[in-house]
């Protein structure tokens, strides 16, 4: 189930308005509502998720001094056997017989083939960070399975993230009867709901037909016609995965839960290390706390710190999708980051620490950084590691990177509105209860209530009945 369908709309009503209605059975009643939203997917994956997210809820359970170690590695290797079958069994056959030029298992086999379980790769990191949270004792064992199950699946992030952590849900869960209607959540809910589904039905998924049919034969572009594409999917992506991640934060606001905020306007980042705190931070903040540090982090000098933040963002390539391109994808943006910690370390040496008080520097890196995203975004997309290696290479030569063809060039207008509406976007969330208070302020309870009429009215008539699927679900 969707959060831009009928049905999910119809399901959230209900179960927000029972949850106010009877206060003392909140939890039952969202443990309900989970399980129905997960189950529309198949049962069979609800019943695999209630396995294995129980045997992590026993392991953490039963922690002790003396027998700590061994519980941590079997609620780790569940969690992550569980994912490695349904996402990289094929994908490992599939390189070791390539590599080996042998076939190991026939083509053919169901069991290569199985559908992959519907927010599986995000459980699995919340459920890896909560039993190496026990184990560090930065948090206590839930002693209910049901206020743990709410804590793993409830469904305004359990299929894409954001990526909860122990310490900053479970004392939301725990207080949950005591959470009293407030309008102000209300407004923000809505709000949020209401900028996720403009970014997802209006934006997002009129930039899929385009960016599908350049992507499609990526062999036929030339340098410019890839950076067109390129860029524009920049845009769907972002649009898409954002959009989802506002109707998440939006949706636990109406049941009066924060959830973790997953973007910043990424794109205006002007390096890496800027951008992985903007773009996906629930992500990024569970790779360096759970992959990087673990590696070692920056303890144990510089090349042992590259090493390990070039290992963690690889792993986080592939996390993303069992094909060479995200692990090239992952490498990409290791890459990045290493290379903007050396060119700080050059400037500071050099004496230029406040290089960022300039605005011309700050714009010209801005532009120079978005571009770099923008070339690793081919590997992302692209299905074939060759192709996309080859793009790149046209898109950086010169002057075939320059050579604009007519048919291409009202695309640009396009991406200089998506740039104008990410530059709305970061001054509307940066000046959020400014505006808010104005709005209020200014516009008497009519007027507002005839804009918000105006806005269903106009959603309506503009939705599309063939919903499509957030990009990210798919991982």
């Amino acid at each position: 189930m969707m959060f831009n369908t009928p049905e999910f709309a119809f399901l959230l009503i209900v179960t927000m308005i029972l949850f106010y209605a009877v206060p003392k059975a909140r939890l039952s009643l969202l443990t309900v509502a989970n399980v129905l939203f997960y189950a529309i997917v198949g049962v069979k994956y609800l019943l695999l998720f209630g396995v294995v997210s129980t045997i992590v809820f026993i392991c953490a359970r039963c922690m002790k001094a003396s027998n700590k170690k061994p519980l941590l590695w079997l609620g780790i290797s569940v969690s992550l056997l569980n994912l490695i079958f349904f996402k990289y069994t094929a994908f490992i056959f599939k390189s070791v017989e390539r590599f080996l030029s042998l076939t190991i298992v026939p083509h053919d086999a169901k069991w290569l083939s199985l559908a992959l379980p519907l927010g599986i790769s995000f459980y699995t990191f919340e459920l890896i960070a909560y039993v190496v949270d026990v184990y560090k004792g930065k948090i206590e064992p839930e002693k209910s399975i049901f206020r743990f199950w709410m804590f793993i699946m409830f469904f305004a992030h359990m299929i894409a993230g954001p990526i909860m952590r122990g310490a900053e849900f479970f004392p939301q869960i725990k207080k949950i009867d005591t959470i009293r209607f407030h309008i102000g959540n209300m407004r923000m809910g809505v709000f949020l709901i209401s900028l996720g589904l403009i970014k997802k039905v209006f934006i997002s998924d009129n930039l899929a037909p385009y960016c599908d049919s350049f992507f499609a034969h990526p062999e036929w572009l030339n340098g410019a016609e890839g950076w067109t594409a390129a860029v524009l999917y920049a845009f769907q992506i972002y649009f898409d995965f954002s959009g989802y991640s506002d109707m998440a934060v939006g949706i636990g606001y109406l049941f009066g839960l924060n959830l973790a905020v997953n973007f910043l306007t990424p794109y205006l980042s002007g390096n890496a290390t800027e951008f992985w705190r903007r773009w996906h931070i629930t992500l990024s903040s569970w790779i360096k706390d759970y992959i990087y540090i673990a590696l070692g982090g920056s303890r144990h000098g510089k090349f042992r710190q590259y090493a390990s933040l070039f290992v963690a963002m690889t792993l986080s390539g592939l996390w993303h999708g069992s094909k060479w391109t995200f692990v090239a994808w992952g490498m990409y943006q290791g890459g990045l980051l290493i290379g903007h910690k050396l060119w700080s370390t050059v400037l500071n040496k050099l004496g230029l620490k406040n290089r960022d008080n300039y605005w011309w520097y700050r714009l010209a890196n801005m532009i120079g950084f978005f571009a770099l995203t923008c070339l690793g975004w081919v590997l992302f997309r692209v299905e074939s590691l060759t192709y996309a290696l080859a793009l790149m290479k046209r898109m950086l030569t010169f002057p075939e990177a320059f050579i604009f063809p007519a048919w291409v060039k009202h695309f640009w207008i396009v991406i200089l509105f998506m740039v104008i509406l990410h530059v709305i976007e970061h001054l509307l969330l940066k000046h959020m209860k400014d505006i808010s208070m104005r709005w209020h302020r200014w516009f008497p309870t009519p007027v507002r209530g005839a804009v918000y009429t105006l806005f269903v009215v106009l959603l309506i008539l503009l939705y599309k009945h063939e919903q499509s699927t957030f990009i990210y679900f798919q991982f």
